[in-house]
């Protein structure tokens, strides 16, 4: 006959169990939930809703606020998660605290959202926040390594934007939903070279340019007033999916200010970003790069011709029709 595990030896199994197969036990085995519930629950992603919860990508639906803490956090002491969203305080019991080291707090004001999360988890790796949503969020600017802003209302929050993206305490920050214009780039742009960003300080804006758009009012703007010039990144600094192709912007003797465009993040979506990085990372390009130059200049070309062509004939064939119609 085989012995029962003891209490010990089931800890030390929960220890080393996938976390949902942990979940199931705890909810249908009632003689287990001691044990499992004592046991650090180590996830790798957590979201945390008002009408479910997802669990390494495992979702939970459920009906009340009881449901909500008995599936997953009641009677724990303590939880790990590599990345928290955080959408809905009420799942939260009150003696609990959970350590993570990137923290999505949606629509929530940041301020209680602090009281969740273990001391010991800041500086948190990435922190995603609305930060319309705190007043005074510029006290909280050195809480992660990576910052996410976004607002619901950008034309309302620009200022605040602007004050955000100025301060020292930011390194790498990630623009959510929020464009710039050339003004706000040019003043950025002024405001680390008299403050003198360290080379590794980075701006990021999602959904960003495919191919930089080298001849457009804005980048002649930036170039006219910065003194800019188009380069090429050098080997030495090139990433996957990473185009050649960027401006440069003077800023010391032993830093430039590149701006370039980038396919990656979680998605692989098109971002572009504005790094400080050491001189001598762009230069002149190749022939390569000159006839690659040639051939994009050609298709845009050819494209914008299509559109004019279709665009030409739609309207001949409706004039067309309505004369047709007039003279019957």
């Amino acid at each position: 006959m085989t012995k029962p595990l003891t209490y010990l030896s089931l800890k030390a199994v929960f220890q080393y169990m996938d976390g949902n197969k942990r979940l199931e036990l705890n909810f249908h085995c009632p003689a287990l939930r001691s044990a499992e519930s004592s046991v650090p629950l180590n996830l790798r992603s957590l979201i945390l809703e008002k009408e479910k919860i997802v669990v390494n990508d495992v979702c939970y639906k459920v009906k009340s606020k009881y449901q909500r803490i008995k599936t997953v956090l009641d009677g724990r002491k303590h939880v790990r998660v590599e990345i928290l969203k955080l959408h809905d305080l009420g799942v939260i019991p009150e003696c609990l605290k959970i350590s993570t080291r990137n923290l999505d707090s949606g629509n929530l004001d940041f301020e209680e959202v602090l009281p969740s999360i273990n001391r010991s988890s800041f500086p948190l790796k990435e922190l995603r926040v609305n930060v319309a949503k705190t007043q005074n969020f510029e006290r909280y600017l050195g809480c992660s390594q990576i910052l996410v802003p976004f607002v619901t209302d950008y034309d309302r929050e620009k200022e605040l934007i602007r004050r955000i993206l100025f301060d020292r305490k930011s390194p790498y920050i990630v623009l959510e939903r929020i464009g710039l214009t050339s003004d706000t780039t040019i003043a950025l742009i002024q405001n680390w070279r008299n403050n003198q960003k360290e080379i590794g300080t980075v701006l990021t804006r999602q959904n960003g340019f495919r191919i930089l758009p080298i001849f457009s009012p804005y980048v002649d703007e930036l170039m006219d007033v910065l003194n800019g010039r188009i380069v090429f990144l050098n080997e030495s600094v090139l990433q996957n999916n990473m185009d050649r192709r960027c401006l440069s912007f003077p800023f010391n003797k032993t830093s430039e200010l590149v701006l370039y465009s980038i396919r990656d993040g979680p998605n692989e979506e098109r971002r572009t970003k504005l790094e400080v990085m050491p001189i001598g990372s762009t230069g002149p390009g190749t022939l390569t790069d000159f006839f690659i130059e040639l051939l994009i200049l050609l298709c845009s070309f050819m494209l914008i011709m299509l559109i004019v062509l279709s665009l030409t004939a739609v309207a001949m064939d409706s004039i067309g029709k309505t004369t047709l119609a007039y003279f019957r």
